[in-house]
C-alpha cells in the first residue's frame, strides 16, 4: 500500500504521569506552535495541487502490497502524494497513481469522515469557523493556518489552538458577522 504515518500525540501538560521508581522527574513542556503545526501534518499553502479526481473527502480504492483492495478517504493530496484514511484509523501516504476510483456504496464507518474532509476542503484561511473543543463545547474562532489534517485557529480570546479537520466547520453567515 504506502508508507504508514504515525501521528504524534501530546500528553496533557497538566495531567500527571504515574511515577516510575528511580526515574528523573522532568516537567512536561507545553507544545509550541511548531509542534501543533507538525501534529496537524504541516502547512499546506505552498503545495502543488493534486491531480483531478483526488479531492478531499473522496472515497477511493487502494491496493495493498498483497493485492488486497482497501476503501479509504482522501484527507490530503498534492501533486506528489495522497494521504488516505483507511478504516477511519490508519493513515497511509501513497503516490497519486496508486489511488483508484471507488464505485461502490461508501462504507458506514467512512461516510462521516468523507463528509468532514469535504467540509474542511471548503474552509479558507482568515475565515470565521466553528469548532468543538476536547469537552465537546462548540466554540467560534478564525482559521489562521490550514494544515494537512486540521488547522490552527485563533479563539475569540486570541489564543491559538490546533483543531483536527473532523472538529472544524465554516461559521454560518450570521456567526461570521459576530466573530
Amino acid at each position: 500500500m504506502g508508507k504508514k504515518i504515525t501521528l504524534p500525540l501530546f500528553p496533557e501538560a497538566s495531567t500527571p504521569r504515574p511515577r516510575v521508581p528511580n526515574e528523573k522527574i522532568r516537567p512536561l513542556k507545553k507544545p509550541t506552535l511548531d509542534d501543533a503545526r507538525n501534529r496537524l501534518g504541516g502547512r499546506t499553502n505552498d503545495e502543488e495541487p493534486a491531480p483531478p479526481g483526488l479531492a478531499l473527502g473522496r472515497v477511493v480504492k487502494v491496493f495493498a502490497n498483497d493485492g488486497e483492495a482497501h476503501v479509504a478517504v482522501v484527507v490530503f493530496a498534492n501533486a506528489d502524494e495522497v494521504h488516505i484514511l483507511v478504516d477511519g484509523k490508519r493513515l497511509r501516504r501513497v503516490p497519486p497513481e496508486a489511488v483508484h476510483a471507488y464505485e461502490g456504496e461508501t462504507p458506514n464507518d467512512l461516510r462521516q469522515i468523507a463528509a468532514d474532509a469535504h467540509v474542511f476542503s471548503l474552509i479558507s484561511e482568515d475565515q470565521a469557523v466553528r469548532y468543538t473543543d476536547d469537552e465537546g463545547e462548540l466554540l467560534s474562532g478564525k482559521l489562521v493556518e490550514k494544515c494537512r489534517y486540521g488547522a490552527l485557529v485563533a479563539r475569540e480570546d486570541g489564543t491559538l489552538v490546533a483543531v483536527g479537520f473532523r472538529k472544524l466547520w465554516p461559521a454560518a453567515s450570521t456567526d461570521a458577522a459576530s466573530a
